[in-house]
């Protein structure tokens, strides 16, 4: 019974070594390929990071299209820094800036009459005791009708409001890069160092050949806007479009407007539908508001 045992003890441990032998064997390889699996997914990412480095940054600059007009045909293109054409929509920071320039647009004429300047007399309706009604003063009295204002102003009224530079300064380079985003603002001028041949009747700037409202209509029909859409012609010299700015007021629309670089403001920018600005224009713009900008 010793010996059978002994000789099956032998036997099972036999049979354990060489599976233990096999395992260890077939391990081998697909350690291997785990190796080999790993530094091939290595050398892959390491040839995106220098094929795509900059894949995950934003861009640093917008292009911007130089058009020739009244075709519109682009011929050129400009870099723009992203914070100032890429900002994000702030309705906030708009609703702001509104609000401040219509305020500042109010005249403030109103003048109503106070109790000391009515035009009734200043003697009581009745006397204070022994009439069995209520205490009454004089006609001039707010609570009577036709009386007097109660704390009236006098004329003029200050209604302006105020709003820091730099919030105001943001609101204008949120109003332009919306309308670059929607594909609205559209820049006339020509390139640096560029010599190309433009179509006839073409030009870099916005001024046309003629004052006819004619050539105002063929210009909207052309680029598919209708009457009921808002225009905005920005030159950078007012004085030098006179024959544009004849055809538009002659034009049957009070929403086609040709306006002074210097008197455009944010409200102007949100509620045109179109924005045609010269490129003389567009750096003014662009000088004079990114002055708060982080570069």
């Amino acid at each position: 019974m010793l010996s059978r045992s002994i000789s099956g003890t032998i036997r099972r441990s036999t049979i354990m070594g060489c599976a233990l032998r096999r395992y260890a064997t077939e391990a081998i390889p697909l350690t291997t390929a785990v190796k080999e699996e790993t530094s091939t997914t290595k050398e892959v990412e390491a040839s995106k990071k220098k094929v795509l480095q900059n894949f995950m940054e934003p861009a640093k600059y917008a292009l911007v299209s130089l058009r020739s007009f009244p075709s519109l045909e682009p011929h050129s293109v400009i870099p723009v820094h992203s914070n100032y054409l890429s900002v994000p929509l702030r309705r906030d920071i708009l609703w702001l800036a509104v609000t401040m320039e219509l305020d500042n647009r109010r005249v403030g004429s109103s003048n109503p009459p106070g109790r000391s300047q009515g035009k009734y007399s200043r003697r009581k309706l009745r006397k204070q005791k022994g009439s069995g009604m209520a205490r009454v003063g004089d006609a001039n009295s707010p609570t009577r009708e036709n009386g007097a204002y109660a704390l009236a102003r006098n004329a003029p009224s200050d209604f302006s409001t105020t709003l820091p530079k730099k919030v105001y300064h943001l609101a204008y380079r949120t109003a332009f890069s919306e309308q670059y985003r929607r594909g609205h603002l559209f820049v006339i001028g020509q390139g640096q160092n560029e010599q190309g041949q433009l179509k006839e009747g073409d030009s870099y700037g916005l001024e046309i050949c003629t004052s006819d409202s004619h050539s105002i209509g063929m210009f909207l029909k052309s680029q598919n806007i209708n009457n009921h859409l808002n225009v905005l012609f920005v030159p950078d010299d007012y004085l030098s479009t006179a024959n544009l700015r004849e055809a538009v007021m002659k034009y049957p629309s009070s929403k086609i407007n040709v306006k002074d670089k210097e008197d455009v403001e944010v409200r102007d920018i949100l509620k045109s539908h179109r924005v045609y600005m010269e490129k003389g224009a567009f750096e003014y713009f662009v000088s004079k508001y990114s002055q708060f900008m982080t570069l």
